[in-house]
């Protein structure tokens, strides 16, 4: 009785962890942007004013129309973006990225020097995968070399080696 309490409860604890850490890998993006990006973002669009509604049917730091900020799940946060918190516009804003890309923000992110594909699926590296056969699979545009602009940051310096169960953004 007392072995089988005592795995049982082995086993609770590790399952305890590896939900954690599984639900918080989940929880962050594969790519974020950092908040240093989204700040000079903010600083082009609204002058750095998270809070700001100018009448222009603009709001919050990031400039996001009601429409876009419900579409991304928003109202979760706040009616409108300007009533939301900085974090809480990031988050949305993470969402707008991977469906619209940078031309969300055409002038800004264009004077800022951003530039990015939106990303349509995730796919995760199997065995024997390579990136030309994975963007062959997902027909991308660019080929390997597209996929490896945008995946570098998880890839790593050397585009021919790509691990097994690595994530991958697919535009």
């Amino acid at each position: 009785m007392y072995r089988r309490t005592v795995r049982s409860s082995a086993y609770l604890i590790a399952g305890t962890v590896l939900a954690m850490v599984l639900g918080t890998a989940a929880a962050a993006p594969a790519h974020a942007v950092s908040d240093a990006t989204w700040d000079r973002l903010a600083m082009c669009e609204s002058s750095g004013r998270w809070s700001i509604n100018t009448g222009n049917g603009y709001y919050g730091g990031l400039q996001i129309l009601p429409s876009t900020w419900n579409e991304a799940g928003g109202r979760t946060y706040a009616a409108l973006p300007h009533q939301a918190t900085r974090r809480q516009q990031i988050n949305i804003a993470e969402r707008i990225l991977r469906w619209q890309g940078w031309d969300a923000w055409p002038q800004c992110s264009r004077s800022l020097g951003l530039h990015a594909v939106p990303i349509t699926t995730t796919y995760v590296v199997q065995d024997g995968d390579t990136l030309a056969s994975i963007a062959d699979l997902f027909d991308v545009a660019g080929g390997w070399e597209t996929l490896y602009v945008i995946n570098r940051e998880v890839i790593g310096p050397d585009p021919d080696i790509v691990f097994s169960g690595t994530w991958l953004d697919i535009p």
